[in-house]
């Protein structure tokens, strides 16, 4: 069985995204289904990782990759009459990576949906930015045999907000494994001055307004930390980019807008505490990063993250800034809370494997080509109920 896989994100994207292709193709090649995965990656946008870090030197898997507008793929596959499965030189299965569906000619189809924050009318994204999504997202849930989650929660919302059936979705946990390869057996040591730590796009979904509002009680309680963020700047930034500059506690606050994935297991491992009070998530996987780190975690009781986080991050109704405040403000001030928690944290985080990831999506592609979901029970029943 040939699987072609869209890995234009691999290439260029650091986000999650980016992440979740490169370590799902990286365990493919390290289980020996190399010679299998043909990879699209026609984007004019230089390559941002050497094959070597992208986890295929060496390997069989064929990039297919020509140095072409992504945006104009659609037109080039329209005038030469092929599918993107012509372009990877022929396959059983194309695995859809990005919302924007590629037309495929023969090959069964396969698509990756993150999450349906698009659906709702929260204000997380401009209301033309959300129906366009939407829009896309049920194109791809009609053209796919398989719709691979990494969560039960957002397997849940496609069947409910984009009429996915039930026996079509296949949840692949995600994995924070690759935060491991980076860590050196001796740690870190101790930073120069102890900091709190969050990982996210800065935007309304992901909550810094009310993160901030809860640091600022921990100024005003007295402890020494700083609090680090490293994420671009999303929808609604703006917001908090104001807030910051007028808070009493701005000094004590660095926004990195940009940090390499190198300098990631450090902060991650340096820090006290994780804190990551998101008000919608289709998975979460910086709060697992920071757990297989050590660093213990606060985060939200909502959405996907209490099904990720289990029992081994302190959750909080992320609404309430005095609930975050208080989360954090007893794991910077209670070793053994904030040893029991980083204790199981580490367990929990190791649960957590991209060969794992690889196995289930490897099965899903099975299932399609088999046709398989016509047939079975549904497989999200449970999360429904």
């Amino acid at each position: 069985m040939r699987i072609g896989i869209d890995y234009r994100s691999a290439l260029i994207n650091s986000e999650g995204i980016g992440r979740y292709v490169r370590e799902l193709v990286h365990a493919m090649v390290e289980m020996g289904f190399d010679e299998h995965l043909g990879l699209f990656g026609y984007t004019l946008t230089g390559a941002r990782y050497s094959q070597e870090e992208l986890g295929i030197k060496g390997s069989r898997a064929e990039l297919c990759r020509l140095r072409f507008p992504a945006r104009y793929t659609p037109g080039l596959l329209r005038l030469l009459k092929k599918g993107v499965d012509d372009l990877v030189g022929g396959c059983e299965v194309f695995h859809h990576i990005l919302p924007h569906r590629l037309e495929v000619r023969q090959a069964v189809q396969v698509s990756t949906i993150f999450d349906a924050i698009y659906t709702l009318d929260a204000g997380y994204l401009a209301p033309e930015a959300a129906a366009h999504m939407t829009a896309k997202a049920k194109e791809l849930v009609e053209c796919s045999e398989r719709i691979l989650v990494p969560s039960e929660y957002v397997g849940a919302e496609l069947v409910m907000a984009l009429g996915a059936h039930p026996s079509k979705v296949t949840v692949t946990h995600l994995g924070c494994d690759h935060i491991a390869r980076d860590l050196p057996p001796e740690g870190f040591g101790e930073p120069r001055d102890p900091y709190i730590f969050t990982v996210s796009r800065v935007d309304a979904r992901k909550n810094h307004l009310r993160m901030l509002e809860a640091f600022e009680m921990i100024v005003k309680e007295g402890l020494p930390h700083r609090w680090i963020i490293a994420g671009p700047p999303g929808h609604g930034a703006e917001l908090f980019r104001e807030a910051l500059a007028n808070s009493p506690a701005r000094d004590r606050v660095e926004w990195r807008e940009s940090v390499p994935d190198e300098e990631l297991p450090k902060l991650y491992s340096q820090a006290t505490a994780f804190l990551f009070a998101s008000l919608n998530e289709g998975f979460g996987l910086p709060p697992l990063e920071a757990m297989a780190c050590g660093t213990p975690v606060v985060s939200s009781a909502v959405t996907s993250l209490p099904e990720v986080c289990g029992d081994a991050a302190f959750l909080v109704e992320p609404t309430d800034s005095e609930r975050i405040f208080e989360a954090t403000r007893r794991l910077l001030t209670e070793p053994d809370l904030a040893e029991s928690f980083s204790v199981v944290g580490r367990q929990r985080a190791r649960k957590f494997t991209w060969a794992e990831c690889a196995k289930s999506t490897l099965l899903a592609y099975r299932a399609a080509q088999e046709g398989a979901g016509k047939d079975e029970e549904p497989s999200l029943l449970r999360a429904l109920q």
